[in-house]
């Protein structure tokens, strides 16, 4: 079963009618699992492929995939079990409905609560896995939720009696939370600190430049690599770049377990509250018109931590929504309903410094915002150790309008369904993308250059445990002299307010051709406008055709910069249709139809993502003339060197500093989806269903990366974002469900896919900048979501005890061994790609300086698959070596990482007690991880660092949590 084609809004609210693609009499129905409307399946965090779907309800559901909260409706019309169809037992006639519909109008007009608890505490938890100690310490922490629900007639004493027409429902909530954190990260030795690098087996040199002769000359640092020491050894002789950087070695901590890498290892919890607020009301104002008022409130605080203790940050939020809806059941065949939605969303994140501290100004760092609001520590990026990520503070606040209008009209044969919306959204940031500054120390200051400057690169397995080899150049010796590869910084007007209009419609209609043949077909239209900047306060860049001159542009003329060609400095598109069409058809005959039903389904649609505007808007923010931006580059043997003290300030004069780029004619991203599926009953309440889903995702965002050293002389470097990439997937799906019958239900699903893309993001955030502009095809590769199998199971089992079962029908055996259930579900997949990339010192191999997009060459006649991978070496590490030249050949995301299986199982038992028995005690016990098994978590791609091909970290291991609820 696939979930149904999305035209428009799916009502199944109090007062509302029934989800469109529901089932009408006469035919079976169309399911044809495109998920969410305006989403991509098979794209990162933008949609549900095969495997990944909503949960389904087995044949014959309605909505989203059939799943909870879906409308059930039987095939061929007929009733189904929720609708009440099936053998009763209950007396017959006039009294028999009398006394029901009697019976309800008791229970609904009295007021109900009920009230929960959900405790987890580490003690009752295994021990953490680490990948560098036998018996790890286990981490103490715990969570607790509680909450209260309320509902019924709304009765105020004296003044009003809501019975049979007002109904409300309040529910209040809150969770608690000290969560363990355990992560590994690799920093340098007590040696290493104190400059010496004996152990390291490195060479290490100081370079000059002649002006006369135009070459660079290289000396080796007398006593490498044996004796190889780099800092004074009175600490008063250090430079001021020296100092700050051994003042920042107070955020670094030592080692505390054995080797090189992966030689921290942080254990601790995080405090977390949140509490959430939700109110609703609905009231029958006649016959045919009844009113729906729903108020939600959320808030929450959280604590972040960084790679090390003392770098953390606070997140604060808070979420408030309203909604009014009218539904007009104007005859029975014709609803209407309208509903209008507002919602604000406020997140705060501060570090440890912010409004309190300017920690970077302390530090001696030149050239850094001044604001109280951005203060915090530098960005500092390493090649072979974990670097400093000061969590960048911001301030968001967001706020939608939404009016949505619908109409459903039923007849003989057709269902039609026609809609529209129209949506406001305003969304204000106040942050900075580099208020501290970022360094990047690569090892290019201490290497051995040729006489053009080019740095040498270091023979393949060298390093300590090959003595005979030793490296060339080092990142955190770079780092002690205070020597960076390349510099970035940014701030200045940190508030920005962006506004965009949103117009949707739909149409579509459910057509019961035959009394075995449904087709539903419609479409679907999207408009949304880009975001403007109410004080213009944004800037792309107009770039030539072969990249090699910008040119700052802007809402209005600032400056030396032009006007854009739009307030939003970028065109909108307008002609997004989207067709949908599903088909139904259940084969005559006897062997399939009756208890071995078949049903073929086959659909087609289009889906527009519209949410790569709002992304667009805000690459163009907090840029020049509107922010400092200065990204600098080491001129190696200069007479002035880039510093950490002196390296955000003193940008080259006449170079542009802005970091981005907008394709003004950006194209809208979109993707067509096609499936086709057979689903064949085997028993009354078994089923199986072959299933093959393909997307084809088209306009995706492409990152290509310019600067000085790649043909844009007067740019300092900047990316720029344009269409162009595209996705292709397939998977084929196999499923078997029971639905409940004799205490048992279960669903078991394989899913064998492929998905390939040359960008696994939709509309940017996240992407890579390609490695070879000229070349954006070459990254055409598995895409970083992929996963070739997906197993999927689950069961609920009704133990055959209590009341109408087997065993134990009375007395206390009843009451003990009665109403117990066990579940479970089982995870099982393949793991999803990693790119093998190498760092290179030479600045003309970096795109974007500080991006590191290069990969690395494949060796000849190496395999990249092990044949028994451990935790030190998951892939064949000889397989892959540096470049000959700026551009490796392996492919993207060719390095497959390690899968998962998890086995989580629960328990629960519920107790009726009251004098009608209407009062019950609910109790759970679930575990996640049952079984305990390690699932790594992470792998090390990166050629030349000390943890090349090691896995570097695991998932969690079992946890328990107790569940309590009581309804009265």
């Amino acid at each position: 079963m696939m979930g149904t084609v999305a035209m428009g809004q799916i009502q199944n609210q109090t007062g509302g009618g029934p989800g469109f693609g529901d089932s009408g009499p006469g035919g079976p129905d169309t399911q044809v699992g495109f998920g969410n409307a305006g989403a991509i399946p098979g794209q990162a965090a933008q949609g549900l492929g095969p495997g990944q779907g909503f949960p389904g309800g087995g044949p014959g559901g309605g909505g989203f995939g059939g799943g909870e909260g879906a409308v059930f409706i039987q095939r061929g019309g007929g009733r189904s079990p929720a609708q009440g169809g099936g053998p009763q037992r209950a007396p017959q006639g006039i009294d028999a409905l009398m006394g029901t519909q009697r019976l309800m109008r008791l229970r609904v007009n009295r007021v109900h609560f009920s009230f929960y608890d959900t405790f987890g505490d580490s003690a009752l938890n295994a021990r953490p896995y680490s990948l560098t100690e036998p018996n790890p310490p286990k981490i103490s922490g715990w969570t607790e939720s509680a909450g209260i629900n309320l509902g019924g007639p709304l009765k105020i004493p004296h003044v009003y009696d809501g019975s049979d027409k007002t109904f409300f429902y309040i529910n209040f909530g809150g969770t608690w939370s000290r969560s363990p954190v355990d992560s590994f990260a690799t920093v340098p030795t007590q040696a290493e600190r104190n400059g010496d690098f004996s152990a390291d087996n490195v060479l290490l040199y100081s370079n000059t430049f002649n002006a006369a002769t135009q070459t660079y000359s290289s000396t080796l640092i007398p006593g490498c690599p044996q004796n190889c020491s780099i800092l004074p050894a009175n600490s008063n002789s250090y430079t001021p770049s020296e100092k700050i950087a051994q003042s920042l070695l107070n955020y670094i901590p030592l080692p505390n377990v054995p080797g090189r890498a992966l030689n921290y290892h942080l254990q601790t919890n995080l405090p977390g509250l949140s509490n959430r607020l939700n109110v609703n009301i609905t009231h029958q104002i006649s016959s045919k018109l009844s009113l729906q008022v729903n108020y939600n409130l959320s808030n929450g605080t959280s604590h972040s931590l960084s790679n090390f203790p003392g770098i953390e940050g606070n997140t604060f939020t808070r979420g408030q929504s309203v909604m009014l809806g009218l539904t007009q059941n104007w005859t029975k065949t014709f609803l209407h309903t309208s509903q209008f939605y507002f919602s604000r969303n406020r997140s705060l994140g501060l570090n440890e410094f912010s409004n309190l501290t300017d920690i970077s100004s302390q530090l001696g760092i030149a050239g850094v915002s001044s604001i109280p609001f951005d203060f915090g520590l530098p960005g500092i990026n390493f090649t072979n150790f974990t670097g400093l990520s000061d969590p960048n503070p911001s301030l968001n606040r967001s706020q939608t309008y939404r009016y949505v209008d619908s109409i459903r009209w039923s007849r003989a044969k057709h269902t039609i369904s026609i809609g529209a919306e129209i949506r406001k959204m305003d969304i204000n940031r106040e942050t900075d993308p580099t208020p501290n500054g970022q360094f990047s120390f690569t090892g290019l200051i201490t290497s051995q250059l040729t006489s053009t400057g080019s740095p040498v690169a270091s023979p393949a397995n060298c390093g300590p445990a090959n003595p005979s080899v030793p490296c060339i150049g080092n990142d955190f010796a770079d780092f002690l002299l205070g020597y960076p590869a390349n510099t970035k910084v940014q701030f200045g007007d940190t508030s920005t307010y962006f506004r965009n209009w949103g117009y949707l419609g739909y149409a579509s209609d459910d057509w019961h051709m035959f009394p075995r043949f449904t087709v539903t077909y419609g479409v679907r239209y999207e408009a949304f406008t880009p975001p403007t900047e109410i004080n213009n306060h944004i800037a792309n860049l107009q770039v030539s055709s072969d990249f090699t001159q910008v040119q700052c542009v802007t809402p209005v003329p600032v400056g030396a910069c032009i006007a854009g060609p739009s307030p939003s400095l970028f065109h909108g598109h307008y002609n997004n249709w989207a067709p949908r069409l599903g088909i139904a058809w259940q084969p005559p005959g006897k062997w399939f139809t009756g208890q071995h039903q078949m049903t073929l389904r086959a659909g087609f649609g289009m889906f527009y993502v519209e949410s790569y505007l709002n992304t667009l808007a805000s690459e163009m923010a907090n840029q020049p003339p509107f922010a400092v931006a200065n990204t600098q580059v080491a001129q190696v043997g200069a007479t002035t060197p880039l510093t950490i003290d002196n390296g955000l300030s003193g940008a080259a004069p006449g170079k542009v500093t802005n970091t981005v780029a907008v394709n003004p004619n950006y194209q809208v991203p979109y993707a067509m989806i096609w499936n086709a599926s057979i689903e064949y009953n085997l028993q009354r309440n078994t089923f199986v269903e072959v299933m093959y889903t393909g997307t084809r995702g088209v306009h995706l965002d492409e990152l290509l990366g310019f600067g000085p050293s790649n043909s844009t002389p007067n740019a300092a470097g900047f990316t720029y974002d344009t269409t162009g990439a595209f996705s292709n997937f397939n998977a084929l799906q196999v499923r078997l469900q029971k639905r409940m019958s004799h205490g048992l239900a279960f669903t078991a699903r394989y899913t064998y896919s492929k998905s390939l893309d040359d960008a696994s993001t939709i509309g940017g955030g996240g992407q890579t900048v390609i490695q070879n502009n000229a070349d954006p095809r070459g990254d055409y590769g598995l895409s970083s979501f992929d996963q070739r199998h997906q197993f999927l199971g689950n069961f609920t089992y009704q133990m055959p005890f209590g009341d109408r079962q087997r065993f134990a029908t009375k007395g206390w055996q009843k009451s003990v061994f009665g109403s117990w259930r066990v579940n479970a579900s089982f995870t099982a997949h393949s793991g999803t790609p990693y790119t093998v990339r190498y760092f290179s010192k030479n600045q003309i191999c970096q795109n974007v300086p500080g991006v590191n997009s290069e990969r690395a060459d494949v060796a000849a006649g190496q395999g990249i698959t092990l044949a028994n991978p451990t935790v030190q070496e998951w892939f064949n590490t000889s397989a892959f070596q540096a470049p000959a030249g700026c551009f490796g050949d392996s492919a993207r995301n060719a390095v497959i990482g390690p899968g998962a299986f998890t086995v989580n199982a629960g328990l629960s038992k519920t107790i009726q007690f009251g004098r009608d028995g209407l009062r019950r005690l609910d109790f759970s016990w679930n575990t996640t991880n049952l079984l305990n098994h390690v699932n790594y978590s992470g792998l090390s791609t990166v050629l030349g660092s000390p943890t090349f091909g090691q896995i570097t970290g695991a998932g969690a291991m079992r946890s328990m949590q107790f569940t309590t609820r009581v309804n009265f």
